[in-house]
């Protein structure tokens, strides 16, 4: 059986119940925040834009800022260092638990982002609970990397830099496809991309203040 450990929790056991989000505590929860100095969305964080339902950077006219989605790391224990990352639920279905699937499209060779709700990140859950991902896509949510986990100066907690999928060799882009919502983020190969994003994931709160 395959053994989780629940970054800055506990160790746990697929196919056990995962703890609520009322037994989370604020330090305990990231988001994924963009790094890229020399462009507009350096420091933004990524959101569920409405009407795709799929990830990505809000418009800069959008007021107030959306906060960004809150994630759980979850370290798969295999050779790879692969992560999920869960999602903070609502209710006690431990069948719809949310987390951050890859939705590849096969003829593009892209990927975008959503949260999709299954018991477990395991391929396994789509096989099981088939209307879980969208009709045409391949959904992946145990295949994140990240560089190792780094400290954070003056502070308890660590960050997850260079967010990466581990389906094929890419790098994320924006395109604004999203109307005026935003844009949508994708993991495309990376020949020709002329504005790719690293993604990092930052601790939701700082000490007790707001987003890093």
């Amino acid at each position: 059986m395959i053994t989780l450990l629940i970054i800055a929790l506990a160790f746990a056991v697929i196919g056990t119940p995962v703890p609520q989000a009322w037994t989370f505590r604020p330090t305990q929860l990231f988001t994924l925040r963009a790094n890229c100095s020399d462009g507009p969305w350096n420091g933004r964080h990524l959101v569920n834009l409405p009407t795709g339902h799929r990830l990505g950077l809000e418009n800069f006219t959008v007021h107030p800022e959306t906060p960004g989605i809150e994630f759980i790391p979850i370290r798969l224990h295999d050779d790879d260092n692969k992560y999920a990352l869960r999602g903070i639920s609502v209710g006690d279905d431990l069948s719809r638990t949310p987390y951050l699937a890859a939705l590849t499209n096969n003829a593009t060779r892209t990927v975008s982002l959503k949260i999709v709700y299954v018991p477990t990140p395991l391929r396994e859950s789509f096989e099981t609970q088939t209307d879980a991902c969208p009709e045409g896509y391949d959904c992946t949510a145990d295949q994140w990397t990240f560089d190792e986990p780094t400290p954070i100066p003056g502070n308890s907690q660590q960050a997850y830099y260079n967010l990466k999928f581990g389906g094929f060799t890419g790098v994320w882009a924006p395109f604004k496809d999203a109307g005026k919502e935003g844009w949508h983020i994708y993991w495309k190969g990376d020949a020709g991309m002329h504005h790719p994003i690293q993604f990092d994931l930052v601790p939701a709160i700082s000490g007790g203040d707001r987003p890093l």
